[in-house]
């Protein structure tokens, strides 16, 4: 059976273990607590910064649509030049 010196030893080293455990653990989960908030953060801008899927969708539609008017229109006045074009003979 060990003496009282080395059990007191013994103490002391697992008490500095728990010690240096317990003050490592503490950095990890303040490591952890502040990723979390990173995340949290970056969650939030995201849905700030970027556009939804189906809001995309509906937003490239409507631009199709406007556009498709848009040519519609130049459509007929091309038609029109060329028919006038096509109206004239070379002299």
């Amino acid at each position: 059976m060990p003496d009282m010196e080395t059990q007191t030893l013994i103490n002391i080293g697992f008490a500095c273990a728990g010690i240096f455990g317990g003050w490592w653990m503490k950095i990890i989960w303040d490591s952890i607590q502040s990723l979390r908030a990173d995340v949290k953060g970056l969650d939030t801008k995201m849905h700030d910064d970027f556009v939804r899927r189906d809001d995309f969708k509906d937003a490239v539609k409507d631009i199709k649509d406007d556009m498709k008017e848009g040519f519609k229109s130049v459509n007929q006045t091309l038609g029109l030049l060329f028919k006038k074009l096509d109206g004239k003979e070379d002299k």
